[in-house]
């Protein structure tokens, strides 16, 4: 099993952007797709998120990029200090073809950095005559070392850290909270076969496509799917929750930020991680959601990248019946809020997750 080890920061904004080989914080701003120009390449629920602030979604760029360079000496395949990345290629009278190696050509023209290929897979996928996007994952300051060593690419490549919002589609939040609110059956039905024919069963099940470089990074390692899902698991359930706290924006504007001009949606992702860390047990550790919800109740699971004939999907699903669900819940002292609040941390959290 891939060893999950993870350190807390302890204050994010005390670090000095110049540690991302030297560039501004304009500079790292000017390498990125806008929110509106990200909205273009793929419907999620960054918009809803940010409620369209562009200052907003610059800060979360300049979030993540500062989480990576916070991890140089951590280089497990768990570390924060990987990011994945979705890259855009707009140079114009290209095929996508002759995209991808120009976006390859500037990575190997990179000396010293730590790079997956530049995969069509899987978020941001998109191939038109304006841009050709894909994801990629790094280590450290990579990005702005390859901008340094390749000029020329500010005029035609556009490159954003992969956050949470990014990685969720459209209404995901809206499905699930109306599903709480017992509106609908949406995503959470299964069908399943006993010795009386088929019956219904009402399960949550989360679907979280993976940056394929997470499984061969670098051409030099081989992670299977038993070792991706575990350090998923690992990285919700780690600290009680703290180093999710410590890697999460949303919770940083929320809490350290200094003033309210955060969103409504951001305080709701704040709001779960704060609830899930202060349910841990300050003597023994213990954690109703992290120990029995996550622990016991939802599984975690990768199925085969496309190459591999799958999907590339790390599959997180409850084992049993909602209705099972929050009755082991409660046998712990959990309300049915307790757990929604537990559900809205365990989507937050496998989103964050830097895989």
């Amino acid at each position: 099993m891939v060893g999950a080890s993870f350190v807390a920061l302890v204050s994010l904004s005390a670090v000095s952007i110049s540690a991302a080989a030297a560039a501004t914080a304009d500079e790292l701003v000017s390498y990125g797709m806008s929110l509106a120009e990200f909205d273009d390449v793929r419907m999620s629920e960054s918009e809803a998120d940010f409620d369209g602030s562009e200052e907003l979604w610059d800060e979360a760029l300049l979030f993540e990029y500062k989480l990576a360079t916070s991890y140089t000496e951590d280089k497990a395949i768990t570390s924060l200090g990987y990011q994945p990345y979705i890259i855009c290629n707009y140079a114009p009278d290209k095929t996508g073809i002759q995209r991808v190696q120009m976006v390859n050509e500037a990575f190997q023209n990179t000396s010293g950095v730590d790079v997956s290929h530049f995969y069509f897979e899987g978020i941001g996928e998109l191939n038109n005559a304006e841009r050709s996007c894909g994801v990629i994952r790094t280590f450290n300051d990579t990005i702005p070392k390859v901008y340094a060593s390749n000029p020329d690419a500010e005029t035609w490549m556009k490159t954003n850290p992969i956050h949470p919002s990014m990685k969720m589609v459209d209404s995901t939040v809206t499905t699930i909270q109306a599903r709480m609110d017992g509106d609908t059956d949406l995503g959470m039905i299964s069908i399943d076969q006993n010795d009386n024919g088929y019956i219904k069963r009402s399960t949550l099940e989360f679907s979280n496509v993976l940056c394929p470089g997470v499984r061969s990074f670098n051409g030099t390692q081989s992670v299977s799917g038993k070792e991706i899902s575990q350090a998923a698991k690992d990285f919700v359930v780690d600290d009680g929750g703290k180093t999710v706290r410590d890697a999460s924006y949303y919770y940083d504007k929320v809490n350290n930020g200094g003033n309210n001009d955060y969103t409504e949606r951001m305080k709701l992702w704040s709001d779960a991680v704060s609830f899930v860390v202060n349910l841990t047990d300050p003597v023994d550790g213990r954690n109703p959601c992290l120990d029995i919800v996550v622990g016991k109740i939802f599984t975690f699971e990768v199925s085969p990248f496309i190459g591999q004939g799958g999907t590339g999907v790390l599959e997180v699903y409850s084992s049993v019946s909602e209705e099972e669900g929050y009755a082991i819940a409660e046998a712990s002292n959990m309300t049915k809020d307790d757990v929604d609040q537990c559900i809205w941390y365990t989507l937050y959290a496998i989103a964050l997750n830097p895989m």
